[in-house]
């Protein structure tokens, strides 16, 4: 019974150190790479966001849009998952003007 206990707690924790926070940034493009979006967000930190392929591009109604649709100056909201505000990755930004 101990060793399974032990077995339980040994998984929850690795379920745990491997488990991300969501994070919601407004505000505008600032900058944009292959793999990166640079978003200044309505308090005036810049936030330099993982942007992956498997992010998805929506409008305001979340309907998916493609991807050549975000430029610089757009303003946007990017919903992300990261351990904290410096290592994030977005799984969806919405073009709030679209």
């Amino acid at each position: 019974m101990r060793s399974w206990l032990i077995a339980v707690a040994l998984v929850a924790a690795v379920v745990l150190v491997g488990a991300h926070e969501k994070f919601k940034i407004v505000g505008t493009v600032a900058g944009l790479k292959q793999d990166e979006i640079a978003v200044k967000s309505i308090d005036g930190a810049t936030y330099e966001i993982d942007f992956t392929d498997s992010a998805v591009v929506t409008d305001k109604h979340h309907k998916k849009i493609d991807r050549a649709k975000v430029k610089v100056g757009e303003k946007v909201i990017v919903l992300a998952l990261g351990h904290d505000m410096f290592d994030l990755e977005a799984f969806e930004v919405q073009l709030v003007d679209r």
